[in-house]
């Protein structure tokens, strides 16, 4: 298979928060940290997924990579999604890096609490401006061929910076009849990435960082970033071990769900590590894992009287996870398996007297299809019940998670998104959350050095009430469209401007009632 180094490629997962990873603002609704070569959005979380606060906690039940999948597919390891490279122009053949999941506790189903607010902190795959992506037989940084990273060793350095800078009409996300406060905005957003080249085994370090300032709204600045390892041990060639570990510091975002603070974002700060074993057998595939993520706040303004302050939320959560899965073909398999979420608060009765301990158990049944080299579906369905120890009630529910690309259209990519999940909450009247996100976004190649890029997005966020309180349901809806252009000079360098428009909604006086739109203009470099 053969891509084309001048075209334009991008990812967004509307499942995990909008995204124009090459062009979009990056403002207090900002697009994800900038996306590094070779590393790829988080393997989707199976439907048995309990998430914690705005955090995966359970790992994905990943499938062990198919030796069948061309490497220049855009879909990484353990059946992970990521960019879909062109191929309409014959060029010398190029073979992909492997991509790079993120560990549970780092990708974000839920946005309110990323590395840049607002949207998830995931990092984009193969296939961006270059994507890491060398001509074959070719090595070293200096080559022409050779467009991105740096050759160290058996390493590859894949440096980058993102400068944005634009208009924001709601930086407090208002409602218009309380008065709306405009500013212009200023987001740096530096990435690194170091990945081993070796045959076997694998080891990445992953670094990243959002600094966002606000020239008529310094009270929403903020400093955000991360340091993940992430790795691969290749025990035989039908049994590998991966490992992950990290730390995140993340920022949630007056506007996006489940926040309760006055003004100042509160700041949420964790540590995620994870491992998991995959033993193949033939076509069949066992695999098991588990993971354990330490979570803390810090509150930098007054929380409201609905909410919890940052002692009552800090807390452990640990996951484990069992996953069985059958190769019916090389382009579709099957998966079914349970998972385990255990949740504990540092204060086992907190501030306001509540113990919100529990436990969650869900059994789901995932696949994958490969429609073609370059398009690929992959989802899960299940059922979660999550239980209180401390008598705040029980919720059960069916969740599922669909991500794919599909680029059947010339020139078209389109990309399909959608999620439930069962999550806890910030409102103290509320014991948890269930999240329902839907998308789709598009990437329409004009020309070699033009691109436009564009979605739709739909979040809705359900509070199920604490038995005895007397708290009625409540949902929160957020629409999101957003429209983008790209120039890129070339595969190191590109600019463009993009268009950002959020509406949020509630059933509840309380909550988000608000519009707000956003105008920047993005600069990107990468090696």
């Amino acid at each position: 298979m053969t891509i084309s180094m001048s075209r334009v490629q991008f990812i967004w997962s509307p499942l995990l928060g909008w995204a124009l990873l090459t062009c979009s603002a990056s403002l207090a609704l900002a697009q994800v940290g900038s996306a590094l070569p070779g590393v790829t959005v988080g393997p989707v979380a199976p439907a048995g997924t309990t998430t914690t606060g705005d955090q995966t906690t359970g790992q994905s039940g990943r499938q062990p990579a198919d030796p069948n999948t061309p490497a220049n597919s855009g879909i990484g390891t353990g059946g992970t999604l990521s960019g879909t490279p062109d191929s309409t122009t014959p060029v010398p053949t190029v073979t992909a890096p492997p991509a790079i999941p993120l560990p549970p506790g780092t990708t974000v189903q839920n946005p309110s609490t990323q590395l840049i607010p607002g949207m998830s902190d995931t990092l984009g795959g193969p296939g961006l401006t270059g994507g890491g992506v060398g001509v074959a037989g070719i090595s070293g940084g200096a080559s022409s061929g050779d467009e991105m990273g740096i050759t160290m060793g058996s390493f590859r350095l894949y440096p980058g910076i993102d400068i944005t800078t634009g208009y924001d009409s709601n930086v407090f996300a208002q409602n218009a009849s309380a008065g709306t406060t405009a500013s212009l905005s200023t987001v740096i957003q530096p990435t690194l990435a170091l990945r081993s080249e070796w045959l076997n085994h694998s080891i990445n370090l992953l670094m990243g960082g959002g600094f966002g300032f606000y020239q008529s709204a310094p009270t929403q600045n903020y400093q955000n970033y991360f340091m993940i390892v992430d790795g691969r041990i290749d025990i035989r060639e039908d049994w590998t071990l991966t490992y992950s570990g990290g730390y995140r510091r993340a920022t949630e975002a007056l506007g996006t769900p489940n926040v309760a603070f006055a003004q100042a974002p509160t700041v949420d700060e964790s540590i995620p590590i994870s491992l998991s074993t995959t033993k193949r057998f033939n076509r069949v595939a066992l695999e098991a894992g588990a993971s354990a993520t330490r979570a803390w706040f810090t509150d930098n303004s007054v929380i409201t009287s609905s909410g919890l302050d940052a002692l009552s939320r800090n807390r452990m959560t640990y996951e484990e996870h069992f996953n069985l899965s059958y190769e019916f073909s090389d382009d579709i398999t099957l998966s079914v398996g349970p998972s385990f979420t255990q949740t504990k608060y540092d204060q086992t009765v907190d501030s306001l007297g509540q113990n919100r301990n529990s436990s969650a158990m869900g059994l789901n049944v995932g696949g994958s299809w490969a429609i073609n080299p370059t398009s690929r579906l992959a989802g899960s369905v299940g059922y979660t019940i999550n239980s209180s120890e401390g008598g705040l009630g029980a919720t059960s529910a069916y969740v599922f998670n669909l991500g794919g690309s599909w680029d059947g259209i010339r020139f078209l990519t389109l990309r399909p998104a959608l999620s439930r999940s069962i999550s806890e909450t910030a409102l103290s009247a509320y014991r948890n959350t269930v999240s329902t996100v839907l998308g789709m976004d598009f990437t329409y190649e004009i020309n070699p050095e033009w691109a436009m890029t564009g979605g739709l997005s739909y979040t809705m966020s359900e509070y199920n009430p604490i038995d005895g309180l007397g708290a009625t349901p409540r949902t929160d809806t957020f629409t999101r469209a957003s429209l983008g252009l790209l120039y890129m000079f070339r595969p190191q360098l590109s600019i463009g401007p993009v268009f950002d428009y959020t509406k949020g909604g509630s059933t509840d006086s309380t909550g988000p009632a608000y519009d707000r739109q956003l105008f920047s203009i993005r600069l990107s470099a990468k090696r």
